[in-house]
């Protein structure tokens, strides 16, 4: 999540995550992903960029939501100039209006997007940069929602970085 001093809004990656869980104990595999508990998220339904009106609240700021079908992995980034930046499993990098959650930009990476973007400043110019490169890492738990992961995006991984246009 990010904090933005500017709006003093806290934007958080969010997912709808439901589940059934059944009382059946797993066969313990050696080497084999275990949880211990049988579970089924096929009801997760979509990812939500929310606002919140404080850190620590559980407040939503109005009009303020980005949804995605698939989950996000990755985390967001405010900066001063308004914008919040992140990134999705299909491997678009967008830029949100701080204040509206209108997407102002989009760049797609090829790649899922799962890392956090990073900002930084070089010789009095600002740059963005984020990770795309979605591996077969996603939990296997993830049963049918993990499968559209997957196939979302291809592997990869390529470092992006994008110079801010002055303000």
């Amino acid at each position: 999540m990010s904090y933005s001093f500017q709006t003093g809004l806290v934007y958080v990656p969010t997912m709808n995550l439901c589940m059934d869980l059944e009382g059946a104990q797993p066969q313990y595999k050696r080497g084999a992903f275990y949880l211990a508990v049988e579970f089924d998220w096929a009801r997760a339904d979509l990812a939500v960029i929310s606002a919140k009106s404080s850190p620590g609240s559980r407040e939503a700021a109005e009009g303020l939501g980005n949804k995605d079908e698939l989950l996000y992995m990755g985390g967001m980034l405010s900066t001063a100039g308004g914008l919040v930046f992140h990134g999705d499993l299909k491997g678009w990098f967008k830029a949100l209006d701080a204040k509206t959650g209108r997407a102002l930009w989009q760049f797609n990476t090829g790649s899922g997007v799962s890392a956090a973007p990073m900002t930084y400043e070089l010789a009095g110019k600002q740059y963005v940069a984020v990770v795309s490169g979605r591996t077969f890492a996603i939990p296997p738990f993830f049963g049918p929602i993990g499968e559209k992961m997957v196939a979302a995006s291809a592997e990869g991984g390529t470092l992006f970085v994008f110079e801010l246009p002055a303000p």
